[in-house]
């Protein structure tokens, strides 16, 4: 799926054929609107009386009074009154004043999920055998308003964009004869294209031979809970293929058996009970002991998400001068200190000028990100606070004051520029590790145990028995809280340690799933992470084990096996070592660096 044209469906069901393309959301034919039925029934009946009677029977006719009745309220008003019951069984108390439109009757019903038809199936068989063929014009108007929709959806305008002054003057002018549809109407085609697309979603999830699915859980900025779950597989071409099946409200508490519930009606809504083979979370208790509702279905932790746990256990140490960073950097977050740093910049020869990274603990590889940068500009800024103490204007002289206060010294320059050395290989492997156009299974036991083994080089990830001590490691943090930062090397050491420690806790006990995808991969099917030669034997033996027993299936199938072909290319990027004030410099020397701690 490489561009937004992918997540277009097919417009009918002659072009869904068995090879799925790219296409994947599409507006059906919308229903025509009342309007349209009574000028109809106006021309083919020309008799004044049976053309009211017309009229009225295709409004009460309408789809919505499946879910609406009317009757008078005290005052003598018509009003529709919502018969919807709800999940807890209460019936919806919402009416609205009835004056023959079903406009806010069809926009209140699909706020309650109700899908509204389409026109074939809200016109009676008569009409649409007697329906006349639709002019040019009319087509047009209708391909002009499913165009409006498609860009709207993929480049997530509002929705009142339509209803703007300006973009109807603007499309006015582009086509004089198109009629710009309005909110509510975008709403309904919105609401039938969901409805048509759904079927066909499942039919395309139905060519799926095994899918992994992926669910997280996380807040909106108002505190409303939401929970995300797609899918994922490979499809007949050996392409990644991922669907987004829910994001709904998940309102608290978030206890396992709640989540485990609602991934279990997700999955029978979609009709893929027998296709599930695992699902990736991360390491929350609630979610944990939730997928272990779910078994058979194997559970995988986000491998990039528990890295950042086990480096984030591993700076505890240096929790203060993480801290004393954050203050550095939040004092260049003003206008006025911004332009400053620009423009010191500038005078100092650094060929584009930049901003300081925020350090956010939700943002994964931030803290290095946010380090990485304040070292780059660390020159600029120590020549900003030099000017500002030699300032004889008194706004800067104070200025000066602040930042002399929480300006780094030396030695934490230093150890700041050293623990970047050290997180630099982390960062590339959360990066390679959240790819989502490439396989990243057989990636994770082979870098877990690069990046382990780079931290106690001495050691391998299957030949010890698991650190038992990392308990002991939390007491450490608990109780360090100030540390000396004179002895740089001994800082690092106690750093690496307790990075090395907290892998070994996460990763303590080797993931088959891993593993096995490893093998099948040739960049790693020699299994060179694995210094254990009988392990190795194991899983050469399991792998062969499987594949005759997958051979025996197929024959007694009696359906060909296709050849497989995998291919794989690696990529190494050289940057310059030239000295110079080039960010792209800058990230190779630290790479450099990186690779000789």
């Amino acid at each position: 799926m490489a561009d937004d044209s992918s997540y277009i469906l097919p417009s009918s069901d002659d072009d869904f054929s068995e090879e799925i393309t790219n296409e994947m959301v599409q507006i059906p034919e919308l229903p025509v609107a009342t309007s349209e039925i009574e000028q109809i029934n106006v021309i083919s009946i020309p008799d004044s009386t049976v053309q009211i009677s017309a009229k009225l029977q295709t409004k009460v006719s309408s789809w919505v009074w499946k879910y609406f009745i009317k009757d008078y309220n005290n005052k003598g008003e018509i009003r529709a009154y919502c018969q919807f019951v709800m999940e807890n069984g209460d019936k919806c108390t919402k009416n609205y004043k009835y004056d023959g439109s079903t406009g806010n009757l069809s926009s209140h019903i699909i706020k309650h999920g109700i899908i509204p038809p389409t026109a074939a199936e809200n016109l009676p068989a008569a009409e649409i055998k007697s329906k006349p063929i639709q002019s040019i014009d009319n087509i047009g108007q209708k391909e002009k308003e499913e165009s409006t929709l498609r860009w709207i959806l993929l480049t997530t305008q509002p929705l009142s964009t339509v209803i703007h002054k300006a973009y109807i003057e603007h499309m006015h002018i582009i086509d004089p004869e198109f009629i710009v549809p309005g909110e509510r109407k975008i709403r309904m085609m919105i609401a039938q294209s969901y409805g048509y697309n759904r079927n066909k979603l499942k039919q395309f999830l139905k060519s799926a031979q095994s899918i992994s699915l992926t669910t997280d859980l996380w807040s909106s900025r108002s505190k409303h809970g939401y929970l995300g779950l797609t899918a994922t597989w490979i499809n007949q071409n050996f392409e990644i293929t991922d669907i987004l099946l829910e994001i709904s409200y998940f309102p608290a508490p978030h206890t396992a058996d709640k989540i485990a519930q609602t991934i279990k009606m997700i999955i029978q809504k979609w009709e893929i009970e027998n296709l599930i083979v695992s699902i990736t979370t991360d390491n929350g208790a609630n979610v944990v002991a939730a997928i272990r509702e779910l078994a058979p279905i194997e559970r995988f932790s986000c491998a990039a998400h528990t890295l950042q746990l086990a480096i984030g256990k591993g700076l505890k140490l240096v929790e203060d001068l993480a801290i004393r960073a954050r203050q550095l950097i939040n004092f260049f977050s003003t206008q006025k200190q911004i332009e400053r740093l620009v423009k010191i910049q500038k005078d100092n020869g650094y060929e584009e000028q930049l901003h300081l990274i925020q350090d956010i603990p939700t943002r994964w590889n931030s803290t290095y990100l946010a380090w990485d940068r304040l070292i780059f500009l660390q020159c600029a800024i120590l020549q900003l606070n030099v000017n500002l103490s030699c300032s004889l204007i008194r706004e800067e002289k104070a200025d000066s004051i602040k930042l002399k206060k929480i300006m780094l010294s030396d030695n934490e320059w230093e150890l700041l520029d050293e623990l970047c050395n050290i997180l630099s290989p982390f960062e590339k492997a959360t990066r390679d590790l959240s790819g989502n156009t490439y396989v990243t299974l057989s990636q994770v036991v082979p870098i877990i145990t690069r990046l382990t083994n780079s931290l106690n080089p001495s050691g391998n990830l299957y030949e010890e028995e698991p650190d038992d001590s990392f308990n002991d490691l939390e007491e450490e943090n608990s109780t360090n809280q100030q540390t000396n930062y004179d002895n740089i090397r001994e800082t690092l050491e106690n750093v690496k340690k307790n990075i090395y420690r907290s892998l070994r806790y996460y990763w303590k006990i080797p993931n088959e799933f891993g593993i096995m995808a490893a093998l099948l991969d040739p960049r790693y099917k020699n299994l060179d992470f694995i210094s254990d030669d009988s392990i190795k034997r194991k899983f050469h033996s399991t792998l062969r084990t499987r594949y005759d027993q997958l051979k025996w299936d197929i024959s007694q199938q009696s359906i060909p096996s296709s050849p497989t072909t995998v291919t794989s290319a690696e990529s190494l990027i050289a940057g310059s070592s030239t000295p110079s004030r080039s960010l792209r410099d800058h990230k190779a020397r630290r790479e450099q660096k990186a690779k000789e701690i």
